[in-house]
């Protein structure tokens, strides 16, 4: 069976064909629109736990008006149409601009939200940042015209017309172990002190998963991988990626961490890893696994569960 992921799993009618006809602002005006905001970055809650603040028709057809920002349909339910929209161009202290909730980071959240709420942030998220980043065109470098309801673009130069669809880099993630059942964790220099996870890297041209897979664990740890499981894939809007989990057996050996990428690599026994703590409240020796909404944090647990079995 295949383990529930946070950002995965989002049930939605995601309406292809009234997204076909292309003009969001006709669903902007539908009887039960309803509008979850981006700002700079952060996206609003409200409540306790905190789950999505929706905002009505006419406050959302407001906010569009006074901030032009980009909009696009996400899809429907019962209600109506849901849309995202963007309104950084307002002006907001530390805490954003007033609209009854919080201004939070998908991440410092997603692990209190819904399972639903959480998958919806990711694609309004990852949407949003994909339109805020796509404004000209690749080819020609003209400006482009949005469609889809805001899910595609086309260059306004009739000459050239290329489209453009919002990007996701497959990068494949593993939790490595060798013949005593020990993990492969390591740290990259760029995150928190006391942080171990498990090694990951985007796919490269050329390359199936189970290749990458390999091909990762060898450039970054100089450790030979010999067979490959797939787990389970996550959403990583962060900005623009699909996280591809799996696990990896490899043969043993001491690792070589590589000093362009990687500060720390080892192998951890099961004992090691259960004195680890979580970034709040690091434990022994300062060391804390990976946040809990991340696929790396679910490969980790479900190996140190096997324990038990």
């Amino acid at each position: 069976m295949t383990p529930s992921v946070l950002y995965s799993g989002l049930r939605l009618d995601r309406a292809h064909p009234t997204r076909r006809d292309g003009d969001v602002s006709l669903q902007m005006r539908r009887q039960g629109a309803r509008y979850t905001l981006y700002w700079r970055g952060r996206q609003l809650v409200s409540g306790t736990p905190p789950g999505i603040r929706w905002l009505d028709r006419s406050y959302g057809l407001r906010l569009a008006e006074a901030t032009q920002g980009n909009c696009l349909l996400l899809g429907e339910d019962g209600d109506g149409p849901l849309l995202a929209l963007d309104v950084s161009a307002l002006e907001g202290g530390e805490q954003g601009p007033e609209m009854g909730g919080n201004w939070v980071m998908l991440r410092s959240v997603g692990g209190l939200l819904p399972a639903q709420d959480a998958g919806l942030l990711a694609y309004a998220r990852g949407m949003l940042v994909w339109r805020e980043k796509t404004r000209f065109c690749a080819s020609c470098g003209g400006p482009l015209l949005v469609q889809d309801s805001g899910h595609s673009a086309k260059c306004a130069d009739a000459a050239c017309g290329a489209l453009h669809f919002p990007r996701t880099d497959p990068a494949i993630i593993m939790l490595v172990t060798d013949s005593q059942g020990r993990a492969l964790l390591g740290r990259q220099p760029v995150w928190t002190p006391g942080m171990y996870s498990c090694l990951a890297g985007f796919v490269e041209p050329g390359e199936s998963l189970e290749d990458a897979v390999a091909r990762e664990v060898w450039e970054e740890a100089g450790i030979r991988v010999t067979s490959t499981t797939y787990v389970a894939s996550q959403p990583w809007p962060f900005p623009s990626s699909i996280m591809i989990g799996f696990n990896a057996v490899a043969q043993d050996g001491e690792p070589v961490a590589d000093p362009h990428e990687i500060e720390e690599v080892r192998w951890f026994t099961r004992d090691e890893v259960s004195t680890f703590g979580e970034a709040d409240r690091p434990g022994d020796q300062g060391r804390f696994l990976p946040r809990k909404d991340s696929i790396a944090r679910l490969l980790v647990d479900a190996w140190m569960a096997a324990r038990e079995k």
